[in-house]
C-alpha cells in the first residue's frame, strides 16, 4: 500500500513539473510565435501583390459570415493599387489559409497558400505553381468553376489530380474574395 502511495506521489510531482515546464516554455515563446505569424502574413501579402509598398488593414467590413477573414488595401505611391484578402477555405484535411491579391481593375494578381493540413503528396498539389498560376489575371467579374477537363475559358480552373476537395476549397475561397472585391468596388462594401 505504501509503495502505491509513494509511486502515485512521484507521478504527481513529475506531472506537475512537466506541466509547469510546458507553461513556462509557452509563455516565453508565444510573443515570438505571434511575431513570426504576422511576418509570414505580411510576406504572403507581398507575394500576391508585389508592386504594393505597404498594406493597410480595412477595419470597417463585416466579415462575420464570410470565408474572408481580413482585407488589406495595397498602397503604392500613396494610392490604393488593389486589395489583398486573407481567406480560409475548408479542404480535405481541414482549414486552408489562402491569400488573394486583386488589383483595381478587378484582376487577380496572385494567390498564396499558407498554413494547411492537406495530405502530403496529394492535397499539397494546391501549393504548386502550375495550379496557382491558373488564377492570375482572371477578372473578378467572372465566376470561377473547378473542373476536371477545362476548356479555354479563363474562369475554369483545372482541378489538381488527386486533390479534388482541396482544389475546390481553393476555388471557393478565391471566389469569396472576388465576390467581396466586387461589392467593395460597387460601393456595397463599406471602406
Amino acid at each position: 500500500m505504501r509503495d502505491i502511495i509513494k509511486s502515485g506521489l512521484i507521478l504527481c510531482v513529475i506531472s506537475l513539473t512537466v506541466a509547469l515546464t510546458l507553461a513556462f516554455t509557452y509563455s516565453a515563446t508565444k510573443d515570438t510565435i505571434e511575431l513570426r505569424k504576422l511576418e509570414k502574413a505580411e510576406e504572403a501579402r507581398g507575394l500576391v501583390m508585389s508592386y504594393a509598398e505597404s498594406f493597410e488593414k480595412v477595419e470597417n467590413l463585416d466579415l462575420s459570415s464570410s470565408m474572408v477573414k481580413a482585407v488589406y488595401n495595397g498602397i503604392a505611391d500613396g494610392n490604393v493599387v488593389g486589395r489583398v484578402f486573407e481567406v480560409e477555405g475548408r479542404g480535405y484535411g481541414g482549414p486552408i489559409q489562402i491569400t488573394v491579391g486583386i488589383d483595381n481593375e478587378g484582376r487577380i494578381t496572385g494567390i498564396n497558400i499558407g498554413d494547411n493540413t492537406e495530405t502530403p503528396g496529394l492535397g499539397q498539389k494546391i501549393t504548386r505553381e502550375d495550379f496557382l498560376n491558373q488564377f492570375k489575371g482572371i477578372s473578378s467579374e467572372k465566376s470561377l468553376k473547378a473542373v476536371k477537363n477545362p476548356s479555354d475559358k479563363e474562369e475554369e480552373i483545372h482541378i489538381a489530380s488527386g486533390a479534388t476537395v482541396s482544389s475546390e476549397a481553393v476555388v471557393d475561397a478565391v471566389q469569396a474574395a472576388m465576390d467581396l472585391n466586387r461589392e467593395i468596388i460597387s460601393g456595397k462594401g463599406d471602406l
